[in-house]
C-alpha cells in the first residue's frame, strides 16, 4: 500500500515537473525611465505576463469559485506569478487559484509538488517549490480554484 501511494506521489511530482510552454522575452522598451520612477520586469515577469494573456485569449471566468478540483480533470499547471498558478483541465475547463500568500520562488522555478490521498487538489493544500534538481525552495498553501471555461472557437476566428 505505500509503495503504490509513494508511486503515486512520484508520478505526479513528475507530471508537475514537465516544462510549460515559455513564452519568448517581450522586447526591452527603448524608452529610457527616471531611476525609481518604473520598475523594469524581469525576465520571469514577463514569461508570466506572456503567459497569462494566451490563457485570457483562450479563457472566459464562469463566476464560480471551488473548494477542491478533482486531479483526473487536471491536465497540466501554468504559473503566472509567484502567487497564481492555472490549472488546465479537461473538458474545455480550467481553474485559476490564487495562492494565500505570495511564494518566492515559485515563478522563476515553474516546478511544485504536493502529496494528497484524496484524489483531489483543495484550498490550503500545501505545495512545496522545486528547483531542477528535485532542491526544496519552500511551500505555500492554495487558495480557492475560480472556474474558467474555454471561449467558443467561433470568438477566436474573428480576429
Amino acid at each position: 500500500m505505500l509503495h503504490k501511494r509513494v508511486l503515486w506521489i512520484a508520478a505526479v511530482v513528475i507530471a508537475l515537473m514537465l516544462p510549460s510552454a515559455i513564452a519568448q522575452d517581450a522586447p526591452q522598451s527603448e524608452e529610457e525611465t527616471p531611476a525609481g520612477d518604473v520598475k523594469q520586469k524581469s525576465r520571469f515577469e514577463r514569461r508570466g505576463d506572456a503567459r497569462r494573456a494566451r490563457i485570457m485569449e483562450k479563457y472566459e471566468a464562469t463566476g464560480e469559485t471551488l473548494a477542491c478540483v478533482p486531479m483526473r480533470s487536471l491536465r497540466q499547471s501554468i504559473v503566472l506569478d509567484n502567487r497564481t498558478i492555472f490549472f488546465e483541465g479537461r473538458g474545455r475547463r480550467g481553474y485559476m487559484n490564487h495562492l494565500q500568500n505570495d511564494c518566492p520562488g515559485l515563478l522563476r522555478e515553474q516546478r511544485f509538488a504536493y502529496a494528497n490521498s484524496f484524489g483531489a487538489v483543495c484550498r490550503a493544500e500545501i505545495i512545496t517549490i522545486l528547483d531542477n534538481f528535485g532542491r526544496t525552495w519552500g511551500s505555500c498553501g492554495l487558495g480557492n480554484f475560480e472556474e474558467y471555461k474555454q471561449k467558443p472557437k467561433d470568438a477566436d476566428d474573428s480576429k
